[in-house]
């Protein structure tokens, strides 16, 4: 038999590998929204979630992935893109006409229901230059999307476009099968809804411009 002692080291470090994952995930999150990878910036992304991790005195919370490494690339891909074209198209806008440069708030309704993707697709979206989360409405599940430069009907349907399709990509690489699942059947839903509501604008939501 093990000595109590024992038992209590290893009910310990069980617990320490259970908040494990949660630690790293919030690390991650860190490092995206600051946009730096570096050891300093992953550092200090570990000891801000250790503390608040041991601040708020957090359950442990399972951390359900699966990771599909042709969709990690497509999304890797995606995301590299993204940051290129958007660099470039409002360093343009900028330089050419600033005092035209327009921009607007993007409803765009989500077909997953997890907060764990919902969130990495928060962070996604707000690392492209132009593109910024600024709410995410749970109960409707809505996600409203800042964009620049975005001045016509036709931009925000783009923008629209690039939100759903980044979810996706997101919910495929890394959503479990009850994930992938439920996307897939909101996403039916969805089309159906369109198909019976053919003057719905094609994507759903909403734009509201800025100046």
């Amino acid at each position: 038999m093990s000595a109590p002692g024992d038992q209590e080291r290893r009910a310990g470090y069980r617990r320490l590998l259970g908040r494990l994952p949660t630690v790293v995930w919030l690390t991650v999150m860190w490092a995206l929204l600051w946009g730096d990878l570096s050891p300093g910036t992953l550092l200090a992304g570990a000891g801000v979630a250790s503390l608040c991790y041991a601040a708020a005195r957090l359950p442990h919370l399972p951390v359900r992935l699966r990771v599909r490494p042709v969709f990690v690339l497509r999304l890797a891909a995606r995301i590299g893109w993204d940051l290129l074209w958007s660099s470039v198209q409002v360093a343009f806008r900028v330089l050419w006409r600033p005092a035209r440069v327009r921009g607007a708030i993007v409803a765009v309704p989500m077909r997953t229901d997890s907060d764990l993707l919902l969130a990495m697709v928060s962070a996604g979206l707000s690392l492209v230059t132009g593109s910024l989360v600024i709410e995410l409405n749970r109960d409707q599940g809505v996600i409203y999307v800042h964009g620049i430069p975005i001045d016509s009907p036709e931009a925000a349907q783009g923008l629209r476009r690039r939100v759903r399709h980044t979810e996706e990509l997101f919910v495929r690489a890394f959503g479990t099968a009850e994930d992938v699942a439920a996307f897939e059947a909101a996403e039916e839903e969805f089309a159906e809804l369109l198909r019976s509501s053919p003057d719905s604008g094609g994507d759903g939501g909403a734009g509201k411009e800025r100046p």
